[in-house]
């Protein structure tokens, strides 16, 4: 089944990011600009009801992923986290395309570590 990839920024990932990859043909919505402010439970509820990945470099949302359960969560653990890094590692994750939906994406410089939202049976 082709599930169709949407994000949804937190914060912290900014506006250049959230322009470059709209620029990319990427459909993205950015808490910034809609929802400035937003807490990180109203990030996953808006997450959940359109069927969006959260992005974010915010480390507590994985554990929030975990007990709220989003349709995905992509984690950014960048050592340089200026403005091409985040944009280059997003791009570079978002090649596992649909295998995003269900799962907690951690991604450093070096590597891309996921686990399941929820627990595999």
């Amino acid at each position: 089944m082709h599930q169709e990839l949407k994000l949804l920024l937190d914060e912290n990932i900014g506006i250049k990011v959230y322009e470059e990859l709209k620029r990319h043909g990427i459909k993205v919505q950015s808490v910034i600009i809609e929802k400035r402010g937003a807490s990180d439970e109203e990030i996953v509820e808006i997450a959940k009801k359109h069927g969006k990945i959260i992005v974010t470099m915010d480390k507590d949302f994985g554990y929030i992923a975990l007990s709220h359960k989003p349709p995905g969560l992509i984690l950014l653990r960048l050592n340089d986290p200026k403005i091409q890094n985040r944009l280059h590692a997003i791009l570079k994750v978002l090649e596992l395309r649909a295998e995003l939906y269900g799962y907690i994406t951690i991604i450093s410089e070096t590597i891309i570590r996921r686990r399941p939202i929820e627990p595999q049976s």
